[in-house]
């Protein structure tokens, strides 16, 4: 049996069936999907379209009705909450026509076209330290920032230099978990994991092609976030790269609006599983491995010229299978004058002043905030894409680069990139009840005859008056 309530109450359904997809969101590199069902009509009741505010008279009005926030109720127990999308009014048969999403689907609603730039996210005054919360002052090269503008710019950025910054040409680096706490508020979700935690995680910050000037070009007193973020970045795209750069899976808890984060790689290596009652088998197929392309995205400039990029690709066996992310970093070299690493971008930057126009024109660049690193005429911020300082010393686990014990194939995706080379697909019609639907986990394994699975989609036919009785499972074999 299924019901839906809203904040106004429950809503009549019509007998019959309602079918729902549940996309394991691990299974997806270039998206997130979640819980959704098939367009289902609501009759229009006067209870229904009080709850709903009348969705087709806004929808004839030019409106386009906001997703509905719903509770979704399976056999009287609540399994998710989510909402409805209205699709359209069908007059001749009196009803309207919605789909229900939760999880993913319920976010990728919520964030359709949003950019980060056009956000509210805040800001803070700007204080001229190494270690602020938010934000870092990591010392950046970038002689073409201002381009032919004659305002006393030497070539770097948060310029710090005998223990002290000097200058004022400051460029703030967002934080990148609190960023990505403060973007998912905005659309009313919280985020958990212990990824976010992880010490190199925590030194991510997002590199900024803009300097905190105001219109005269004095220093800017504020640290406005969404204006040091990529102008065209949407909170989508965002989403996707991070789990294609660092092999992430998103899992939403089913009852509250929680995005919980998870490494791939543990999903791989973990080898508890649940055991099924075994169906029928209705399709296989074999796996179809032919290797990986992994690419990532590096910053336009002058400097690629010069400096071999070659880190920023891997090809794994044939390399037919391409994982691309538009997310990347920059180069990072050793300044010999300076005798000191410091990422290295020639391009014009943007700024309220000087005629450069305020509208960021990097793209999504990470870079790693180490903190101060000893270095010739006194220990400076390093900000960096590797995992040493200028001495040649281990300063993190992880180098923003796909080859190497320190890559982010080595650290990240190889364990889940392994399993899905050997993974064909498999389709069973198995017993399930709502105790199994309410336990459900995409990162669990399961024991079904003698093999281990993991889940990829799971199709069900909720009845209106009857208990869940069966699903059709899409399995992924795990050979370990």
């Amino acid at each position: 049996m299924i019901g839906f309530r809203t904040a106004a109450g429950w809503l009549d359904l019509s007998p019959g069936t309602i079918g729902l997809e549940i996309s394991n969101p691990f299974f997806r590199y270039d998206a997130v999907p979640g819980v959704t069902s098939y367009p289902f009509g609501l009759p229009m009741t006067p209870g229904n379209l009080r709850r709903l505010n009348f969705p087709h008279v806004r929808a004839e009005q030019g409106e386009t009705p906001a997703p509905e926030p719903v509770e979704c109720y399976l056999d009287h127990q609540l399994w998710r909450i989510g909402s409805l999308i209205y699709e359209e009014h069908q007059p001749e048969k009196r009803v309207l026509q919605y789909k229900f999403v939760a999880a993913a689907d319920d976010l990728a609603a919520r964030i359709e076209g949003l950019k980060l730039a056009e956000l509210d996210l805040g800001q803070v005054p700007l204080v001229v330290t190494h270690d602020h919360p938010d934000y870092a002052l990591g010392m950046l090269k970038n002689p073409g920032f201002y381009g032919d503008k004659q305002v006393g710019y030497l070539g770097l950025l948060n310029a710090h230099i005998g223990g002290n910054y000097v200058g004022t040409f400051l460029s703030p680096q967002l934080r990148l978990v609190p960023l990505l706490r403060r973007v998912l508020a905005h659309v009313g979700f919280d985020v958990e994991g212990a990824w976010l935690s992880e010490p190199d995680v925590e030194q991510l910050v997002v590199y900024s092609d803009r300097v905190a000037e105001d219109a005269a070009g004095s220093v800017a007193t504020h640290v406005v976030f969404n204006q040091y973020v990529p102008t065209g970045l949407t909170v989508a795209q965002l989403l996707v790269a991070l789990q294609k750069l660092f092999a992430l899976g998103y899992d939403f808890d089913p009852v509250r609006r929680i995005l919980r984060i998870t490494r791939l790689r543990e999903v791989a290596l973990d080898d508890a599983y649940l055991v099924r009652a075994a169906g029928a088998v209705t399709r296989a197929i074999g796996p179809k491995y032919e290797g990986y392309l992994l690419r990532m995205g590096l910053e336009d400039g002058e400097q690629n010229k010069q400096f071999d990029t070659s880190w920023r690709e891997l090809r794994i066996d044939g390399g037919k299978t391409e994982l691309a992310t538009d997310a990347g970093t920059l180069l990072t070299v050793l300044d010999a004058g300076l005798e000191r690493l410091l990422p290295l971008v020639d391009a014009k930057g943007a700024s309220p002043a000087h005629e450069l126009g305020n509208d960021s024109r990097c793209g999504l660049r990470l870079l790693f905030d180490r903190g101060l690193q000893p270095a010739a005429g006194g220990a400076y911020p390093l900000v960096t894409s590797g995992h040493v300082n200028t001495a040649g010393q281990a300063v993190g686990e992880l180098a923003l680069q796909w080859a190497g014990p320190q890559g982010l194939y080595a650290q990240c995706h190889q364990p889940w990139l392994d399993l899905l080379a050997r993974a064909g697909v498999e389709e069973r019609t198995q017993p399930f009840r709502i105790g199994d639907l309410l336990t459900l986990s995409p990162a669990r394994k399961e024991l079904v005859g003698p093999r281990k699975y993991l889940w990829e989609k799971i199709s069900l036919s909720i009845h209106t008056a009857r208990r869940l009785e069966s699903a059709r499972f899409t399995y992924r074999p795990v050979r370990r």
